[in-house]
This record gives structure tokens, sequence and C-alpha cells, in this order.
């Protein structure tokens, strides 16, 4: 149920591969419902106690509260469990490296999982993304894990990667000390025999006190792992120059992201220069900085950034690609992140020529505390309110030209807009 969320996609195809006979149902068709159906998965549209007949086990998203598939499940006796219940049992059952934090853990996943392909590992990898998801033969699995309803407590991999630690889900943390907390739990949940691999560079993440082995990696000096901005950018290991990283995606995050992904794969005992063969083919994630097209005469790009740091790194990103003018569209995600983090989001936005603000992606909130997109345009340099998709397209048309960039970033359902913008629909 939910099955065009990323996580439970992620979960059916996953079960597809090892061949179970798999369906899925969600409110609305999506691109990930049809690549599903696609790929052999039955797909329902709506909700209906019908769908379950026949079923062995129910998996659902976590956004799901109540509905009549799950009643009618549990009075049939059918097993019932969550996504993140059932992330957990498959992390629990395998050789496992875990990845979490609040920026980065879809790119670092998908990395991590690419190297260990390509270097034989043959694992299974659960990437968020909603697309990048694969089902191994071997007892390896590679799978991002979530904070943002507080289930990362569910999970007790042998190894795991923490990119970053804030405050991204106001909605169920009261403050970062307490998002601190959750990752502090998670780490001291992995073995003493295992691996912690935390980023140097933030300072939370750095800190965090794990019963088993710890490395750290980043561009700060003292880091296990210490990588540099430069391209291609070196990795070292101590004072010691493991090699040079010659990495496609743009981006002084992107550069931290691999840095992570190679620490955890030379950790493993991947050689220097496999990783750094895997990190150069790495095709990057699915709406990532993900080109989708041209726009008269302008490149579009579709991002998930919806936090401020996100905004920021991508931002930045995209000023490392050539153009001519840097013209980015937001849509704010809930109204409770979008409240808490204004001031931030405000600030966030350097780099750009002209921001256009959309209508706030609710996710299902109610807007208790009556924050507005419009707020949002009215503190942020060179922005201007448009609303919805059709005021977007006709203020990009009436200045967007060739050698311009155009950058869509949100985590709701922005990337329709660039579809249409580069033709797709």
């Amino acid at each position: 149920m939910g099955a065009g969320g990323a996580g439970v996609s992620a979960l059916a195809r996953v079960f597809l591969a090892r061949g179970d006979e798999v369906s899925g149902c969600d409110l609305k068709e999506s691109d990930t419902t049809a690549e599903l159906e696609e790929a052999g998965v039955e797909i329902l549209i709506g909700h209906d106690p019908e769908h379950i007949l026949g079923k062995d086990l129910l998996v659902y998203s976590g956004a799901i509260k109540r509905s009549a598939e799950l009643e009618a499940a549990r009075a049939m006796g059918v097993t019932v469990v969550s996504r993140a219940e059932m992330l957990a049992r498959l992390i629990g059952e395998t050789n496992s490296i875990a990845v979490a934090g609040t920026a980065g853990k879809t790119t670092v996943t998908h990395m991590l999982g690419h190297i260990l392909v390509t270097a034989g590992f043959d694992p299974t990898v659960l990437v968020g993304d909603g697309a990048s998801a694969r089902s191994g033969k071997s007892d390896w699995l590679v799978a991002e894990t979530d904070e943002s309803d507080g289930t990362l407590t569910l999970h007790h991999p042998q190894r795991a990667i923490v990119t970053n630690i804030e405050l991204d889900h106001p909605d169920h943390f009261r403050d970062v000390s307490a998002v601190r907390d959750l990752f502090q739990w998670f780490v001291e949940a992995i073995p003493e025999t295992g691996l912690a691999v935390l980023c140097a560079d933030d300072d939370l993440a750095r800190e965090l006190k794990p019963k088993a082995r710890k490395v750290t990696y980043g561009f700060r000096q003292g880091a296990t792992y210490r990588c540099e901005p430069e391209r291609p950018f070196p990795i070292y290991r101590g004072a010691d120059l493991l090699g040079h990283v010659d990495l496609r995606q743009p981006g002084r995050h992107n550069v931290q992201n691999a840095t992570g992904a190679a620490a955890m794969a030379l950790e493993l005992g991947v050689p220097f220069a496999d990783v750094a063969a895997a990190l150069h083919t790495f095709p990057g994630a699915h709406r990532r900085m993900e080109f989708l097209g041209v726009f008269q005469g302008a490149a579009v790009y579709d991002d998930y950034a919806h936090h401020p740091t996100k905004v920021r790194a991508t931002i930045q990103a995209a000023r490392e690609l050539r153009h001519r003018r840097l013209f980015v569209v937001f849509q704010p995600h809930r109204y409770s992140r979008l409240d808490a983090l204004m001031h931030d989001f405000a600030r966030s936005f350097d780099g750009a020529d002209r921001v256009f603000v959309l209508d706030v992606y609710s996710a299902g909130e109610e807007n208790v505390s009556g924050v507005r997109a419009s707020d949002l345009a009215h503190q942020t340099p060179r922005a201007v309110y448009v609303g919805d998709f059709v005021s977007a397209k006709q203020a990009l048309q009436e200045i967007a030209g060739p050698d311009d960039l155009l950058l869509l970033m949100g985590a709701g359902d922005i990337k329709k807009l660039g579809d249409e913008l580069a033709h797709k629909v």
C-alpha cells in the first residue's frame, strides 16, 4: 500500500526480483506505479479491502494511518507490517549497511551500491529515489533509512553511514537535539564488531559515540578519509594520498557524498582503483540534479531539495554548470517545515538570478500556522510568488532563453512542471 512512494516501491522491486507475486495500490497513478506495472507488479488504484484477498503479506507506507485494507488484513490473519518494519527485517537478516542522515543519504546509498555492484559484491540496494533499487543474489544489503518519523530506532545494521544531522521534520521532532538523540540511539545499535562511518564536516554527526569502530570522512582536517574540493578530487587516508576521483556530478556536496561512500567501500576491502572507477561511472540518483531537457533554449534540471541546506548545496552545484543565468522554481514541502525554517529558506537561494515560488505542497498536512508560500517569496531576495504551475510556466516563457539554466526544486510534484517544460508529457 502506497506503492507509488519511494520506500514501498523499492521493497516491491526487491520482492519481485526474488520471485514473489507482488501487487500494490495507491490513490493515484504516477511514474513510479507505471514503472512497477511494467516490471510485473499488479497495480490497483484506490483502496478496497478486496485488494488483500489471497495475499500472505501486506506492507504499507508509514503515511497510511487507517484504511479498509489494513482492517481487513488484520481481521483475516494476514501478516501486516509497515514499510519501516519490513526494511528493519531485511536489515536484520542480511550483511547490512544502512545509510542515514538529513541530507545526502539517497545519493550516498546509490553511490555505495554502485561501487559494490561494480566490485562484484552483487548487493541488494534500496535507494529512496523511487527508481534505483536492485535485488542482488548475495547476502549484502545497502539500504537508505529514514529518520523522519522516528522509525530509525527499528534498524540494527551491521554497519552504517551518517551523513549529517539537522532539523528537517518539525512535525515529529521538537528540536535538533531530539534528532541528535535518535541518531545516537541508531549508531549505538551497531554491534561492536561493526563499523560506523560518520561525516566529519557535520558537528553533530562527528560527535556521535557508537560502540562499533568509528571512522570519519569529509573536508575537515583530521578526518580518517579526507577529500578536497578540486576536480578530479583527491582522497587521503590520514596523511597518505590514495588517489583521485573524477566524479561527473557537480557540487561540493557530491564530493563529500562520494568520499563517504568510498570510505565504507575501502573499509570493506575494495581497492581504491576500483572505487575511483565506479564513482567515475556513477549515473546519478533520480531527481538529484537530473537533466530533463530544454525549454526555449534553457537547460531544465530537476532536484528533490526541500531543506535549506539541500537548496544551498544544489544551487552551488548548478553554478558549476555552464549557463548564462540561473532561474530557480521552488515548491515548498509541508507547512510545518516552511514555518519552522522560513528564515533559513529565505537565505538559501544565494546564487540564483531569479526565484519563482510555488504554493506549498502540503503532503496531507493541515496549515495550522497559517504560513504561506508568498511569505517566503517576500523574504527572499530576487524572488517572486507565482503559485501554480501555469503561472510559473508563463513567467518562464517571458524570461528564459538560450544558455539559461532552469532549476526546479522540491519534494512534491514539481517534476510534473519540469516534464512539461521539457516536453516529456
